[in-house]
């Protein structure tokens, strides 16, 4: 039979302790001081239900703008064959790992007031770039029944054989600190006889979102490629902006273009023809009250 790990002893000691607590209020004129302690493990018996482990973050297929992360996990523990199991281990594997990492438990257990909790949250650091997994592991243990007894001194030590059943979670993520790349394949620096520009861009890997700002103006989104309509004449900037799947934003080259398009003012001498135009009805209004001016006091 195979020994047990030391997270599990430590488990089975702080089971030990209490078994130990009961026996002597039970018996107090029993001069030997109990002791519980496993020889080895069996096979779980059919039936036996493993922990149930879930975990939340990261969670599964998606993207992450950071090296570090919290794993947070939960473990469940259901009674079968009458029996029931305890936590007794707890670690994880992950893609960027060589060897496998483990929880201690005695700190949850001592954090969480004495008494095994049920959630579970690790700091992971300095994850690299790229897709990733990770897996965790719990392993549930039971005493199966008794060897032998021991007694030396005042001691007697009752030895168990015990059986340990695992279950582990798995989930697939990204690490993505990277901007997405945005090139601009349309739009060049120079002169456009026409008011309606063709826009078409590529991003270097997939994104959530898209848009433009034209002349520093606020973005407006867009699901791809488009067409700017109704440019008006002279000089316009452009930048295209998208979003990547773990949130972050990049920014394509600004690009600086003219329009001169026949049959299409600029928007200085619009604005000049606005202003005639208001001098011209303002000349005529003042005409109008004039002439009832005279023929008010006429």
């Amino acid at each position: 039979m195979k020994k047990l790990s030391t997270a599990v002893i430590i488990s089975v000691l702080l089971w030990s302790t209490v078994v130990t607590a009961e026996f002597i209020n039970i018996g107090q004129a029993n001069p030997y001081i109990h002791d519980s302690k496993i020889e080895g493990t069996v096979p779980p018996p059919e039936g036996t239900k493993p922990p149930v482990v879930l975990i939340s973050n990261p969670a599964n297929h998606t993207s992450y703008p950071s090296n570090n992360f919290s794993l947070d996990f939960s473990v469940t523990i259901e009674k079968s064959n009458n029996i029931s199991l305890s936590l007794s281990e707890l670690h994880y594997k992950a893609s960027w790992l060589r060897d496998r990492t483990e929880v201690d438990l005695l700190s949850f257990f001592t954090k969480n007031n004495y008494t095994w909790p049920s959630t579970f949250s690790i700091n992971v650091t300095d994850v690299p770039e790229g897709p990733h997994w990770i897996e965790v592991y719990a392993v549930a243990t039971a005493f199966a029944y008794e060897i032998r007894h021991e007694v030396k001194d005042v001691f007697y030590t009752t030895y168990y054989a015990a059986y340990e059943i695992t279950s582990s979670s798995i989930v697939n993520f990204t690490i993505d600190t990277i901007a997405p790349i945005i090139l601009l394949l349309s739009v060049e620096n120079k002169t456009y006889t026409t008011s309606d520009i063709l826009l078409t861009f590529i991003t270097k890997e997939p994104v959530s979102q898209t848009s433009y700002s034209l002349d520093g103006k606020d973005n407006v989104t867009i699901a791809g490629n488009t067409t700017l309509t109704g440019l008006t004449n002279g000089d316009h900037n452009l930048t295209i902006y998208a979003t990547d799947m773990a949130g972050n934003i990049g920014a394509s080259e600004s690009i600086y273009f003219s329009v001169n398009a026949p049959g299409s003012l600029p928007t200085t001498l619009v604005a000049t023809a606005s202003g005639a135009s208001m001098a011209i009805i303002g000349l005529g209004l003042l005409v109008y009250f004039k002439k009832r001016n005279r023929g008010n006091f006429s």
